[in-house]
């Protein structure tokens, strides 16, 4: 586009193009600049090889750059052009210019010139602009052959001023804006006089005004237009098309991003000359008939994507025998593809993301096929159809059901992409051996094996040693699972490679394969994840500058990192060796040499030392938590602007948080616990409210107060616990997407705050073994997603708010408790934190989806009064209930009853009265119950179901109760019972019969000892002489240690 063709321009022009210049400045952004020198050399400029003329301007501002203000809605004096008389191209796309003036006596008129210099103009590009009238403009240029109007903002006068184009080739005009405050419909008057018009683009963008209706008028003239393009013409616009039949001419139509009935795709078939067709993202009502598709006999090209039409193909495309492209991508069609049988002419065939399924024989005939993509749909059995396809070169049939082996493939000889992927494949891969086009292979998630030696060469069987490749790969994936064998030598090999997958295969501990980093200079990607490799990491002898991503994570590799991967893999974006047994420390020519370094993951391995001082000043994740790393970490952390994760977690890490962190303004996740961490959280966090999402620092030494500018408004999950906080909260009461606050384990004092009520999505809410005093705010009943709240062990006075009881969620779609960090195509980042909670009177940590299964309340430890609340209807999943050590009254509500999922129920050690409701023997998920130390009265319940699991302990500490399991009899004490005497037997043991099972027991275990020693002689012998020696050693045991001395000295 940008040939340099003459050795210099005409000084006139070369003087025009300077006065252009300050209206259009970002041509000096690329190339060569506007300056000096010849301008034919210019960036946007194109001469004449003979003339020496400016023939082709391109001016175009590019998609994406930042537009000067002075530019908007500015108008452009035509006069500037005037003295390129050999001017052929004119592009002036994205400079948002709103009109255009022509300068004369020194007065400005906003009306376009005539042009008459311009006569040689023949492609005018003015799309993407703010154009909204074109006045007198195509008045002289008579000549021009293609003109781009797309996205302006016109009004309906627009369509009459082209009639004088006569010579017009090519007319754009999709995605035309309508002027604000109109309400127009389309009439296309003047387009009918476009006599030599070939190609033809519609289509409308509704902006602040409203198209009513688009009448194509031009479509009833029986006139020739090789190529159509109608789009959007969806919602409030409507097309009407009722006369296909006049465009039997027609040769080419694309239908865009538009809405229309089913008949209008049945009356497709009246394009009898249609060569090529393509529907993307266009939506059809119900009842649709695709039979109209089958009248194209002269279709070549037929695209359909992005259109959920939910069909089958009728049998009769099996009769557009002259296709040899066809795309059928993400459109829901069902059904099997028999009727592709005799589409001979086929060469290109993509049936993606699509429903279709059965078999694949109906493509056995196909032998012109050079593209097959089958991926994403429901094809099922073997592949042995496949084997008289030779001339295909690609190949994808990934995320299906084919089963069987790949032996199909062994004569596909040209195929240069393999994908079979996410299928039941078994068998080995050594029929992929006579592949020798074979460039890109994935085969991930099958059952195929690996074999042991040459699954790429053929050894001595065709004469190749073991050093001739019988071809050369530049991607190789073969991702799977379980075990794998040896590693396949063959890769040792190959030296195009430039993407390699072999993760999740079990390779028996084998050493790091540094001749797939030695060999292949052209690498960029290698990714050798949970592979079982063990040994050394070793690197290349000379620099890799092409590899972008490393990834040898989930491995057993051991030793130092070397110190020199910074030199050797400058080029890093991603590095992962993560979960390893890395010892040594951080190699500083990481943060010396790998300057374009984006995610860099070292966690859980054995490294020592401190973090670097300088690291790469790109890096997005930082992730070395789960190490033995120690020191401070204030220089580390400046100049760290771009960081979106961080992770220094469960290290000795210690001093005070860097103030600079304030200035990752990036920054989404910070997680620092189980570290050494003191002093204040700085007040430079607030300035992360518009960034911070995850923010754990538990576990450490951090004191203070929390900051109480400090609320994100994106904060989802707060792990503050286990630290020396004091003081009221006073942060996050605008963080209204928290989903999990852990504040426990704390100096904290003061009230609950009441706006805790507006923290709508909370799920998790933790306060306990703080200083909180008060009542328990109200508000709480407003957060109708909560599933767990623990406030034990405070001094929380007061009664239980009876709705709150009403307010824990079962949803448990909500409290799902995981969080992905994606960065793009380079890595991701998972964050699962433990969640410390008391049941069955034991401290637990919860993480990850078991939290889902977990919700309950636990108040336990306060100095809460009054009555347990009696509402428990909307409270049945419930797991844990704990009100213990507290000061409440009254009787056990019944209602307890309709908790059926409860597993843990602590009521002791309060100043309950009454009976124990025998209700509660309808729970049956109950593993812990205590209502130890109250003021109950009367019997135990019946000991039947997870009752009778209960022992003493939990009705101890009641004067006025009786019966089992309490030594307390309820008869001999003189106390009513009401339960029935044969209850209290069925409770006991018969010990007749237990007497007698005993002694039985012990009479048939000798007897069958003697029945195995009688039957075989070799356990007889050995039992014998078992039985003598530790006779022996018993008597020399006694003679030695026991008896008197003079006793066997005297019998000497």
């Amino acid at each position: 586009m940008f040939a340099y063709q003459s050795e210099a321009c005409w000084e006139n022009e070369k003087a025009a193009l300077f006065r252009l210049k300050p209206f259009f400045a970002h041509i000096d952004e690329v190339s060569i600049s506007w300056v000096e020198g010849n301008c034919c050399r210019w960036n946007g400029v194109e001469c004449s090889t003979c003339t020496r003329r400016v023939t082709r301007l391109f001016l175009d501002n590019p998609v994406g750059s930042s537009y000067d203000q002075r530019y908007k809605d500015w108008y452009l004096n035509v006069s500037l052009f005037l003295p390129f008389v050999e001017l052929k191209s004119l592009h002036l796309r994205g400079n948002y210019i709103a009109g255009f003036i022509h300068h004369q006596d020194d007065i400005y008129y906003c009306v376009l010139t005539k042009l008459n210099n311009l006569k040689n103009l023949k492609e005018l590009y003015l799309s993407i602009n703010k154009i909204k009238s074109l006045g007198s403009l195509f008045q002289s240029l008579m000549n021009l052959e293609e003109l781009n109007l797309k996205g302006n903002v016109f009004n309906s006068s627009i369509l009459s001023s082209l009639g004088s184009l006569s010579n017009l080739k090519s007319l754009s005009l999709s995605h035309i804006y309508a002027m604000e405050g109109l309400t127009v419909t389309y009439t296309v008057m003047g387009l009918p006089a476009l006599k030599n018009l070939e190609k033809l683009r519609l289509g409308c963008v509704f902006g602040s005004g409203l198209i009513n209706g688009i009448y194509v008028s031009f479509l009833h003239q029986k006139i020739f237009h090789a190529t159509l393009s109608l789009a959007s013409f969806n919602i409030s616009g409507t097309i009407i098309i009722r006369r296909w039949q006049n465009l039997t001419s027609l040769e080419e139509l694309t239908l865009t991003d538009s809405s229309f009935t089913s008949n209008i795709v049945q009356d497709i078939g009246t394009l009898t000359a249609l060569k090529n067709l393509v529907i993307d993202t266009c939506v059809v009502d119900d009842n649709l008939d695709l039979h109209g598709f089958c009248e194209l006999r002269q279709l070549q090209t037929l695209a359909i994507m992005y259109s959920d039409w939910n069909a089958s193909l009728p049998h009769c495309f099996s009769e557009l025998t002259l296709l040899n492209f066809l795309h059928l991508f993400s459109i829901k069609f069902f059904g099997d593809i028999y009727m592709f049988k005799n589409l001979a002419s086929l060469e290109y065939l993509s049936l993606s993301f699509n429903k279709f399924s059965r078999d694949i024989f109906g493509l056995k005939n196909l032998t012109s096929l050079k593209y097959l993509d089958l991926s994403s749909n429901n094809f099922s059995e073997d592949i042995s159809g496949l084997k008289n396809l030779i001339s295909l070169e690609y190949l994808n049939f990934s995320s299906n059901n084919f089963s069987g082996d790949i032996s199909g493939l062994k004569n596909l000889t040209s195929l240069e992409y393999l994908d079979l992927s996410n299928n039941n494949f078994s068998g080995d891969r050594s029929h992929i051996k006579s592949l020798t086009s074979l460039r890109e292979l994935r085969l991930w998630n099958n059952n195929i094996e690996i074999p042991n030696n040459n699954m790429i060469y053929n050894a001595e069987t065709e004469m190749h040693s073991l050093d001739t490749p019988t071809f050369q790969l530049r991607s190789i994936s073969l991702s799977c699972c379980g075990d794998g064998g040896s590693f396949p030598q063959s890769l040792n090999h190959q030296h195009d490679l430039q993407y390699v997958d072999l993760s999740n295969i079990n390779f028996k501990g084998y050493q790091f394969p540094n001749c797939l980093l030695e060999n292949n200079k052209k690498l960029e990607a290698l990714y050798l994840v949970n592979s079982s490799i063990s040994g050394h990491f070793q690197l290349p002898s000379t620099s890799r500058r092409g590899l972008s991503e490393l990834d040898v994570s989930n491995n057993s590799l051991d030793c130092s990192i070397p110190n020199e991967i910074g030199a050797k893999l400058p080029s890093l974006k991603l590095l992962n060796m993560s979960n390893n047994f890395f010892g040594g420390g951080i190699p500083i020519s990481i943060g010396d040499h790998m300057i374009s370094l984006v995610v860099l993951d070292l966690s859980n391995n054995k490294l020592s030392g401190g973090i670097p001082r300088h690291l790469p000043m790109r890096l997005v994740l930082f992730n070395v938590s789960s190490n033995q790393l120690f020191g401070d970490i204030q220089s580390s952390m400046e100049n760290m602007s771009h960081l979106k994760t961080l992770d220094l977690s469960n290290n000795a890490l210690f001093g005070g948080i860097p103030r600079s962190m304030g200035k990752m303004s990036y920054l989404e996740e910070l997680v620092m616990a189980n570290n050494h961490f003191e002093g204040p959280i700085p007040m430079e966090f607030c300035k992360l409210n518009y960034s911070l999402i995850f923010l754990d620092l538990s576990a450490n030494n951090i004191s203070g107060s929390l900051p109480s500018c400090f609320s994100s408004l994106r904060l989802t999950h707060v792990y503050l616990s286990r630290n020396k906080l004091k003081g009221p909260i006073t942060s996050f009461f605008n963080s209204s997407s928290l989903v999990t606050l852990d504040l426990s384990n704390n100096h904290l004092t003061g009230n609950i705050p009441n706006w805790i009520g507006t923290l709508s999505r909370l799920v998790y809410l933790l306060l306990n073994s703080n200083h909180f005093e008060g009542g328990i705010p109200v508000q709480l009943c407003k957060l109708n997603w909560l599933r767990l709240i623990d406030a034990s062990s405070n001094n929380l006075s007061g009664t239980i708010p009876p709705c709150l009881m009403i307010t824990i969620s079962n949803d448990s779609s909500h409290a799902y408790y995981a969080n992905h960090f994606n960065y793009g195509d380079i890595g991701f980042f998972s964050a699962d934190v433990l969640i410390k909670f008391t049941m069955k009177s034991i401290s637990y940590f919860y993480k990850g989806r078991v939290l889902t299964y977990l919700s309950g309340i636990d108040l336990s430890c306060n100095k809460l009064t009054g009555e347990i609340p009696h509402q428990f209807q909307h409270f049945r999943d419930i797991i844990v209930l704990n009100f213990s050590q507290n000061s409440l009254i009254g009787p056990i509500p019944p209602a307890l009853s309709d908790l059926s999922q409860i597993e843990s129920l602590d009521l002791s050690h309060n100043n309950l009265s009454g009976n124990i409701p025998s209700q509660l023997l309808g729970l049956h998920f109950l593993s812990f119950f205590s209502v130890a130390y109250n003021n109950l009265s009367g019997t135990t319940p019946e000991r039947t179901g997870q009752i009778s699991t209960f022992e003493e302990s939990s009705y101890v500490g009641n004067p006025l109760l009786c019966g089992e399991p309490l030594p307390k009899n309820c008869s001999t004490d003189g106390s009513s019972s009401s339960m029935p005497k044969n209850a209290t037997e069925e409770g006991s043991i018969d010990m007749k019969v237990f007497y007698a099972s005993f002694v039985g027991s012990y009479i048939v275990m000798p007897l069958c000892i003697a029945i195995m020693l009688y039957i075989n002689p070799y356990w007889r012998r050995a039992w014998f002489y078992h039985v003598e020696a530790a006779t022996m050693s018993c008597y020399y045991f006694v003679l030695d240690n026991i008896l008197p001395k003079r006793f066997y000295e005297g019998t000497i």
